[in-house]
């Protein structure tokens, strides 16, 4: 168990190192996809700017022609250590080019009507929405804003050659669409976790499942042993009696030791058969040989054999019409009964009042005896399972009784319920159906 617990520990801090990975690793990837959207915005921003240039030629002595542009471009390239020229970041190049040129036409146009920012930022609005960008709000101004306003969006700034602003542009944040660009490996890596935290807790269930099994057993050994040693212990000290002090002449005194012999052995076989009754496989093999049974009939007996063997004050009240037939196995109906009213007067105190009922729908056995508490009903029914509050572990038993009446009830198609409450009592509820199986 140690070694169990000690690769869970480490298990389960290896996933959460992975977990803060993950996390790590998605915050970066939305600091970069931010990042990106921004660089678009940008751009989105300059050839906006072109545009507003362009629309606001119209109608002066550069754009008289208004089918065609004439754009004369000249691109500053870098010579290579083998003599030749490269051209890096071409684009942003050739957009930065275009920019200054129809800055520079702005300038030396008087006829050109001052700027409009509404249009621009339609404009901008526009650019943005081609490329999948659709922020709330879009603002653009010559200059950057001091207002504490603009701290909550996105600043989008294109500068000129020596770096003074040719136009900033606010958008709100684009989280949702970048969030949206990542749902994937968000949505995965989430189902991935769920997946893993749901196997560990399966696992970890199961092995608390299996200790539960595990300390029952250990408790059904114990009970085991408890039980088998006394009728042991008399039959052997009955036999030991008779070898070393056997009279001959004395016949009531040896009827009297082989009787106690008798019984003995007589109530070691019965336990033998109560746990060989308790196996799965016997269950599955087991017939039953239905009737129809009176139920006052088989209520009757089994109270007066509890009644006589008991050592205790017990009061048995059947109330069952004479004409309540069930279909059952007699045999196998007889021991539930007698299993539930020996719990019923095991667990009470010094007397006890059982009060059996039952009609052509449900049989209950009720009793005033120490009562279950709330939490160990739900396991009552368990194989081996016993109740260990206060003294009523020393009470006689193995754990098997309710589990054999439960397979029975079962195997009848029936169902059983119990109702309890500390210190008044508990109600045993057989509920019957018309499809007994056979």
């Amino acid at each position: 168990m140690k070694r169990f617990r000690s690769i869970t520990i480490i298990t389960l801090a290896a996933i959460a190192a992975m977990v803060v990975a993950n996390i790590v690793y998605l915050h970066g990837l939305y600091a970069s996809m931010k990042k990106q959207s921004i660089q678009t915005a940008t751009e989105c921003l300059r050839r906006a700017d072109i545009l507003d240039i362009i629309s606001r030629m119209k109608g002066t002595s550069l754009g008289e022609d208004e089918s065609f542009i004439r754009l004369n471009l000249m691109i500053q390239g870098e010579k290579s250590a083998d003599g030749g020229y490269e051209y890096p970041n071409l684009l942003e190049n050739i957009n930065s080019t275009m920019s200054g040129y129809f800055h520079f036409v702005e300038s030396s146009s008087p006829d050109m009507k001052a700027r409009d920012f509404t249009d621009m930022e339609r404009i901008f609005r526009e650019e943005l929405g081609d490329f999948g960008l659709n922020p709330k709000d879009v603002i653009v101004a010559a200059s950057p804003c001091e207002s504490g306003d603009f701290e909550k969006y996105w600043e989008i700034r294109i500068d000129d050659s020596e770096g003074t602003p040719i136009a900033v542009g606010y958008i709100s944040p684009l989280s949702g669409y970048v969030f949206s660009r990542m749902a994937g490996i968000i949505l995965t890596s989430a189902a991935i976790l769920m997946l893993m935290s749901f196997l560990i807790w399966y696992l970890l269930y199961w092995v608390g499942k299996l200790r539960s099994i595990e300390e029952m057993k250990d408790d059904f050994t114990h009970n085991m042993t408890h039980e088998l040693k006394t009728p042991v212990a008399v039959a052997y000290s009955a036999a030991d009696s008779m070898l070393r002090y056997y009279d001959q002449s004395d016949e009531q005194r040896n009827r009297n030791l082989l009787t106690i012999i008798m019984q003995r052995l007589n109530f070691l076989s019965g336990m033998i058969e109560n746990i060989l009754s308790m196996s799965m496989e016997r269950f599955k093999t087991m017939r039953l040989n239905v009737e129809k049974v009176g139920a006052k009939q088989i209520a009757d007996d089994v109270a007066g054999m509890i009644g006589m063997k008991s050592g205790k004050p017990v009061s048995i009240k059947v109330e069952i019409d004479d004409d309540v037939e069930i279909t059952a196995d007699p045999l196998h109906f007889g021991n539930v009964l007698s299993n539930l009213l020996d719990n019923a007067v095991k667990y009470s105190g010094e007397a006890v009042e059982i009060k059996i009922t039952a009609d052509n729908r449900e049989l209950t056995v009720a009793d005033n005896g120490v009562g279950i508490a709330k939490e160990n009903i739900p396991y009552i029914f368990d194989k081996f399972y016993r109740v260990t509050d206060g003294d009523r572990y020393e009470v006689g038993g193995y754990g098997l009784g309710l589990y054999y009446v439960k397979k029975i009830v079962e195997m009848h198609g029936w169902s059983i319920s119990a109702a309890s409450e500390e210190n008044r009592g508990t109600t045993f509820t057989i509920k019957f159906s018309g499809d007994e199986k056979r």
